[in-house]
């Protein structure tokens, strides 16, 4: 059985680049079409896995093929480094929980282990993670099931350095597209060959049977999206003009519109930036891990005393 283990829709709310957030989506996926494409590019699961929220996997959770996900934002409250654990079984009392710990992750992996909530670590060597450190990564790879080794939005080679944690750790690897834009779904994915039912899907991921297949992220795709963003950018308000042209937000959206377009070039430039930045984010990354050697044992108890 296949999964595109992360993919995220309208759902997800507003895109968190500060000088769009009032304007752009982080997502123009609709669940619907997300499960549509996923099964005609191949899939044999679907899941949705928006950021802390599940209100749009809920839309397909009737389905015997939807694994309810979610992309849990966790936070470490010494220093505010966050990162992104993908969750699977989810169902609204246990996403409560989840949203009311995850401001503390000394508090929110011991929850997940003790409701043996599928829980993978996300794109650990990118640096939307933000300042992520050793000592972190060393904090939560005892508590998680798994890695996501190949992300389809993030550069082969950071995606190699968390296939090598996995390795190192033990951990089930997957993949997932990452996917924003209808582009990437199923694009990349993970398989488990023998599996038949949801449940034997993550008992062959805990048992190390799964395999990991598609693409890797580049220039290429994240310049795709960013003109797929701004094309549903601007669809979205020019719908919402011709709804009600006469509001006093029509003189705003249309200036804004005449003055973006020529900043799709900045985007474009800016997203180039952004994957110089994750090869050094990388680098600094596998430099202090080399100086810090993972020692599980010392980190889980670190965690629980934490707790």
């Amino acid at each position: 059985m296949k999964l595109d283990t992360h993919v995220h829709t309208h759902h997800s709310g507003n895109t968190s680049i500060r000088p769009l957030r009032r304007v752009m989506r982080e997502s123009y996926n609709a669940p619907e079409r997300v499960y549509d494409l996923a099964k005609a590019r191949g899939m044999d699961l679907v899941t949705i896995t928006d950021h802390d929220e599940i209100s749009g996997a809920l839309t397909l959770a009737r389905r015997p093929d939807v694994i309810v996900g979610c992309e849990v934002t966790g936070v470490f409250p010494d220093d505010g480094v966050v990162v992104h654990l993908n969750v699977y079984g989810l169902d609204a009392t246990l996403h409560r929980a989840v949203q009311r710990l995850r401001g503390d992750v000394r508090q929110l992996l011991p929850f997940l282990r003790r409701e043996a909530l599928f829980t993978s670590l996300n794109h650990v060597a990118s640096g939307v993670n933000g300042p992520l450190r050793a000592e972190h990564v060393a904090a939560i790879l005892p508590w998680v099931d798994g890695l996501e080794v190949r992300n389809g939005s993030r550069l082969a080679v950071t995606n190699r350095t968390a296939e090598c944690l996995a390795l190192a750790s033990g951990k089930a690897m997957l993949g997932g597209s990452d996917s924003h834009t209808e582009r990437g779904i199923a694009s990349t994915w993970t398989e488990v060959p023998d599996a038949t039912t949801v449940d034997e899907f993550f008992d062959g991921l805990r048992s190390g049977a799964a395999v990991v297949g598609g693409r890797h992220g580049g220039v290429d795709t994240m310049s795709s999206d960013i003109v797929r963003f701004a094309a549903n950018l601007y669809r979205e308000h020019a719908a919402a003009v011709l709804e009600q042209p006469l509001t006093r937000r029509t003189p705003a959206l249309a200036a804004g519109a005449i003055v973006g377009l020529p900043l799709l070039g900045v985007a474009l430039g800016a997203g180039l930036w952004h994957f110089v930045h994750e090869q050094r984010f990388n680098r600094d990354l596998l430099f202090d891990l080399l100086a810090q050697p993972y020692r599980p044992a010392a980190a889980r108890a670190a965690v629980e005393l934490a707790a």
